[in-house]
């Protein structure tokens, strides 16, 4: 689908499966359970690349909604929600990222979690 230029939301099937972003992330990378080295992955032809995970989340999730001019993106005029984590989710080993700390979200503008 990506491949061909189409938007791909990332998201999860909550309460069927996990709902973190960063497992998902690191599972759509490695096409595997992250933290599960010994799994086979399933249809490893499909593997995203760390920024399309990302994008997954962020610029796809936004347009797919419907909401590509005020969200999905860090910039002046977007609502200002976002979520910092301990490691860079562009470089990080999927496997590492699946377990980030999450330092810092914000939503609306306003800080919902800091990490003392």
């Amino acid at each position: 689908m990506r491949d061909s230029g189409g938007t791909l939301a990332l998201g999860s099937d909550w309460p069927i499966a996990p709902y973190d972003a960063r497992a998902i992330m690191a599972d759509a990378q490695l096409r595997r359970p992250a933290g599960t080295p010994d799994v086979d992955p399933i249809g490893p032809a499909q593997t995203l690349t760390a920024r399309m995970a990302l994008e997954g989340y962020t610029t796809h999730a936004a347009a797919a909604a419907g909401q590509a001019a005020v969200a999905g993106r860090i910039a002046v005029g977007m609502h200002a929600d976002l979520t910092a984590f301990a490691v860079d989710p562009l470089t990080a080993p999927p496997d590492e990222l699946a377990d980030a700390p999450v330092l810092l979200t914000v939503v609306a503008g306003g800080v919902g979690h800091r990490t003392a």
